[in-house]
């Protein structure tokens, strides 16, 4: 099995109250991926500024709509950037892709779009405030995530990551399943008992929470002291 990359832990809280670990980004993972980022922002700038003067040059634009076309064109671009590419990648810009991390809602499931517009709408202001807000939230949120209910995790490189739930309650939503596939993705890396005991509590709270479910379900689970793979036929985890 390959080795498992070294990253900061976190834990949320899950399925009523069941702790689910995720790789927490920290402030300096988070700071490299934002320099990175600003950096190719600064070379596009650039490139815009170069592109209006050009076009000023050439009397296709009045002089007198360039500055308004350049503010515009800047701000487009400082927010534009990051929410843009982390609504098209799923989470990620370039400098998070080259760090290896995500954007990924409060529960490791992927946020909406709206949550993204949301955690960049204010990242100017995150500008000034950010980092220290990081230094002492327990999940190093800065305003925008915690506006957003969003988390920046390090991105798990094993070869099996990816579940998905093939059944589950009627009443869950995305936050529920995206609970359960993101503990059994992640399962096998916990120590000890962890997951085993994990794994437990989910399945009473399944039985507690969602009885009729339950009761189609259990005839034909196959149970064994391996919690984790009877949590699997539960939801008829698929890899």
């Amino acid at each position: 099995m390959a080795s498992s990359p070294s990253f900061e832990g976190g834990t949320i809280l899950g399925l009523d109250n069941v702790q689910v670990d995720l790789p927490l980004a920290g402030i300096g993972s988070r700071s490299m991926a934002a320099a990175i980022d600003h950096l190719v922002l600064l070379v596009l700038q650039l490139l815009w500024l170069l592109a209006a003067t050009t076009l000023a040059g050439f009397s296709i634009i009045e002089g007198t709509l360039i500055p308004v076309i350049m503010v515009s064109g800047f701000f487009l671009l400082q927010w534009g950037y990051f929410a843009v590419l982390e609504m098209s990648t799923g989470g990620k810009t370039v400098g998070k892709h080259i760090l290896g991390l995500r954007v990924v809602s409060n529960v490791g499931g992927r946020p909406s779009a709206a949550a993204l517009l949301i955690r960049n709408f204010i990242r100017t202001f995150d500008l000034l405030i950010g980092v220290p807000l990081m230094a002492v939230d327990s999940r190093c949120r800065r305003l925008g995530d915690m506006l957003a209910a969003t988390i920046v995790v390090h991105e798990q490189r094993t070869t099996a990551e990816h579940v998905q739930l093939r059944r589950f309650p009627a009443s869950w939503g995305g936050q529920e399943v995206a609970v359960v596939e993101s503990f059994l993705a992640r399962a096998h890396r916990l120590e000890g008992d962890q997951a085993q005991h994990m794994a437990d509590q989910m399945l009473q709270w399944i039985r507690t929470t969602e009885p009729d479910f339950w009761s189609a379900v259990e005839p034909n689970l196959v149970w064994s002291q391996d919690r984790v793979m009877v949590l699997a036929q539960v939801v008829e985890a698929q890899s």
